[in-house]
């Protein structure tokens, strides 16, 4: 039986001592056999072109701009545009022409070896930082290859106030700078004023924030007279209809018509749009029912009555003749009064100081008088003992 039982471990042994070893058999499986594919190609650096290497350039035309650069091109002046032309036209033919082309390389290289020379350039190699005596059982990778953000302390720095002062004697600056020199040539785009036209009988008005974007600026208020436009546009009963589409917007005592709009983003759709709205109004009150049976409704308008300063208070000539006489009259009066000697006054001074006449002061005077003989009898008995 021992026999035996070596036999049949044999080969265990002889595994255990060789290790696992590869089926000589491939498996079954539908996929093809793939093998390890050879390390890719590395393509070649790019080549450096040289000045003859480079293509020509098309010619110069506008309509090789793009969309920003054309949109600046179209505010320039007809001067700036043929400048701007012309210097575009000159640097593509200096490029195409092989020799400008080479020169202006040359004088490129030239340029970047003599900054070589001035500047002496060296990229010190950044050794790694090691690890203290803190971090070398930490698990963490990070802790031993980034710095601690918290070790370099500026202490030359300003707060976040002095920051915005800054920033506030900074803007104040920049303001001073545009009075100083942006300012004067707007004078050359000064216009003389002139009044409107009779065709322009609506008035715009437009709200602006200086120096920010404030949610009320697309915001846009029209205004217009419902006597501009009878006879021309409208007749008197047109005008009556077209004040009862106004409704609560009209001001019966200016006799003004406002409306405003702020609900598109811009103000020029505000502005179109309250001009469409005035249009069809005027051509309601043409097409439409006329509402000759309903009245003119003015109950959402308040009357404000404006008093007005009465002309017999203005100051002329003869009111301010009879001040000055009644002024004198007043003075001569205190001055007569200051001279003359008033007995009620000088009679009550003297009940307050006399004491004959003050029988209150007659009695303290009595109080004090026997206080002051009872003290000098006790002295008196003193010293006889």
């Amino acid at each position: 039986m021992a026999s035996a039982a070596r036999l049949l471990t044999r080969p265990a042994r002889h595994m255990a001592r060789r290790g696992l070893m590869a089926p000589s058999a491939r498996y079954f499986s539908a996929s093809p056999l793939n093998r390890v594919q050879d390390d890719p190609v590395i393509p070649p650096p790019p080549k450096e072109l040289k000045a003859e290497d480079y293509p020509p350039m098309p010619e110069y035309s506008v309509d090789l701009l793009t969309m920003e650069q054309r949109s600046m091109y179209d505010m320039m002046s007809p001067e700036e545009r043929a400048a701007f032309d012309e210097e575009n036209t000159r640097m593509v033919a200096e490029f195409n022409n092989p020799q400008k082309r080479a020169a202006a390389f040359e004088e490129i290289e030239q340029t970047i070896l003599q900054i070589d020379k001035e500047e002496d350039l060296r990229f010190e190699d950044i050794r790694p930082r090691r690890p203290g005596f803190w971090a070398e059982d930490e698990p963490d990778e990070l802790v031993n290859t980034l710095e601690d953000g918290d070790e370099e302390i500026n202490d030359d720095e300003i707060t976040s106030l002095a920051h915005a002062e800054m920033e506030l004697h900074r803007e104040m600056r920049e303001y001073a700078r545009i009075t100083a020199w942006d300012m004067p040539m707007l004078s050359k785009l000064a216009k003389p004023f002139t009044l409107p036209p009779q065709t322009h009988i609506l008035r715009f008005r437009y709200t602006t924030y200086m120096g920010e974007q404030h949610p009320a600026e697309p915001k846009v208020v029209v205004e217009l007279a419902s006597q501009d436009l009878t006879p021309k546009y409208l007749t008197e009963a047109q005008r009556q209809t077209f004040l009862k589409l106004a409704g609560t917007r009209y001001n019966p005592q200016t006799d003004i018509i406002r409306m405003s709009s702020e609900k598109f983003g811009s103000r020029a759709q505000n502005k179109r749009y309250l001009a469409d709205v005035v249009n069809s109004m005027i051509k309601e009150a043409k097409e439409g029912d006329s509402f000759a049976d309903i009245p003119l409704d003015l109950r959402h308008h308040k009357y404000k009555t404006r008093l007005q300063f009465p002309e017999s208070w203005n100051m002329t000539e003869t009111r301010r003749s009879q001040l000055a006489a009644r002024r004198k009259e007043r003075l001569a009066a205190e001055e007569t009064r200051a001279a003359l000697v008033d007995g009620n006054s000088v009679i009550s001074d003297a009940i307050k100081a006399l004491p004959s006449l003050n029988p209150a002061l007659q009695a303290k005077a009595t109080d004090e008088r026997e206080r002051v003989a009872v003290k000098i009898g006790a002295r008196k008995k003193v010293a006889r003992r």
